[in-house]
């Protein structure tokens, strides 16, 4: 029984630190505390390398959508890779500009990790002279982007002396239900109140899409070699974790299309919480150790990035050990995982979460919606918000129970 009530009061804490910390954050966004990087001279060069499955219907998107940067062609190259497509992705991409690689046309390289690693790391296999590029930017095949997206990737690149990593705006397509509406507010949210306050200490996040990575990083590790099923999450924790720099472009972005349907939704949430438990189990001890040791925000950084899912954890050790105690007991207690901590001071932490859980979920919402929507729209969407919230737990929670299955769903897009 104390083995338990230690687990518990170990995770009563860490998700007490978590809601902490983002809320300090917060503070910053609602102060609008942003970094200003002037535009410089266009030096940095860049390979844009677009992954792609059965993308016919978009991949033009984001091709066009680079051949009208307003930064210089000759300093850029866009390769998408047609990985194991039976459609006319490669057509298409080749009609709009692009560079294009096909799996058929390397059938013998190597493969390391899974879904977009697996797809990015195969086309660095086969692009030669990557030393000629200063940073490796990677977008989504159906992403629409800013036209100032690479000349900003250049700016900050110029004045920030080389980050490891920069991850601009990530946006999201309209749609309908609470799930879509839930991710775009949650992205909303993201860029405001995390990336941009993360940003001033040199550790934003990475998203999946809209992001560069320096290449000599790339290099380094033999390739894309980020194997997880969120390869945006592990890249971004091995770089902090070694001292390296994320930065946030908040002026520039990217478009990601949302779930249009539950069944896509439940694929691609549960796949984000999966990887995001591996990267738990990868990183905690790094992350315990460094917050011991070099307390910084940093640390604190990757130590609050790999407890996401730390309540649905706390969650499953109840409902299992509830179950047990059934079992053998045949009733059950409530009280059967209380922690260490007094009663009193569970109100209090109780409190002090629900205050901070109002903060994170109503009160920012309220903050970024409230002049373009109006009072009742605002409290609408907080409502339906808050419902995804709770409907993104129980995804995590089965993501917990399942997360052994590395098995990447590919997510058909619309047109």
């Amino acid at each position: 029984m104390l083995f338990f009530k230690v687990i518990s009061t170990f995770l009563t804490a860490y998700i007490f630190i978590y809601m902490l910390y983002y809320n300090l954050l917060s503070i910053l966004g609602y102060a609008q505390v942003k970094e200003h990087v002037p535009s410089r001279l266009p030096n940095k060069k860049f390979l844009v390398v677009i992954p792609a499955h059965n993308e016919e219907t978009v991949i033009s998107i984001p091709v066009k959508g680079f051949l009208e940067q307003t930064y210089p062609q000759e300093l850029f190259d866009i390769y998408v890779i047609a990985d194991h497509c039976n459609d006319q992705t490669a057509l298409v991409a080749r009609t709009a500009g692009a560079n294009v690689i096909t799996s058929e046309d390397y059938p013998k390289a190597r493969r390391h990790g899974v879904g977009k690693s697996n797809t990015i790391d195969f086309g660095l296999q086969c692009i030669e002279h990557l030393r000629n590029y200063d940073y490796l930017v990677i977008v989504d095949s159906d992403n629409e982007i800013s036209p100032n997206l690479l000349q900003r990737y250049n700016d900050y690149a110029t004045v920030k002396s080389d980050p490891e990593a920069m991850q601009t705006s990530l946006l999201s397509k309209k749609g309908r239900g609470f799930i879509n509406h839930g991710l775009n507010v949650a992205f909303k949210r993201s860029n405001h109140f995390q990336q941009s306050p993360e940003s001033l200490f040199d550790c934003a996040s990475l998203l999946g899409t809209g992001f560069a990575t320096r290449m000599d990083i790339i290099l380094v590790h033999g390739g894309f070699r980020f194997k997880t099923l969120v390869e945006d999450e592990y890249e971004e924790l091995e770089i902090i974790s070694h001292g390296g720099r994320v930065n946030f472009i908040d002026d520039a972005y990217v478009v990601n299309e949302n779930y249009s349907t539950f069944r896509q939704s439940i694929h691609g949430l549960t796949r984000w919480s999966r990887g995001s438990f591996e990267c738990l189990l990868r990183f905690f001890f790094v992350a315990m150790v460094n917050m011991i040791l070099r307390p910084s925000v940093k640390s604190i950084h990757v130590f609050c990035r790999i407890s996401t899912l730390s309540k649905a954890i706390q969650i499953n050790i109840l409902w299992i050990f509830w179950l047990v105690q059934y079992i053998e007991m045949h009733y059950f207690d409530v009280n059967i995982l209380f922690s260490v901590f007094s009663e009193q001071e569970m109100i209090v932490i109780l409190i002090i979460n629900l205050t901070m859980t109002f903060n994170l979920i109503f009160a920012e919402t309220y903050y970024l919606l409230i002049k373009d929507l109006g009072m009742l729209k605002t409290f609408w969407m907080m409502a339906k918000t808050y419902g995804f919230q709770l409907y993104y737990q129980g995804i995590n929670v089965w993501a917990v129970l399942t997360f052994f299955k590395k098995k990447w769903i590919v997510t058909t897009h619309g047109e």
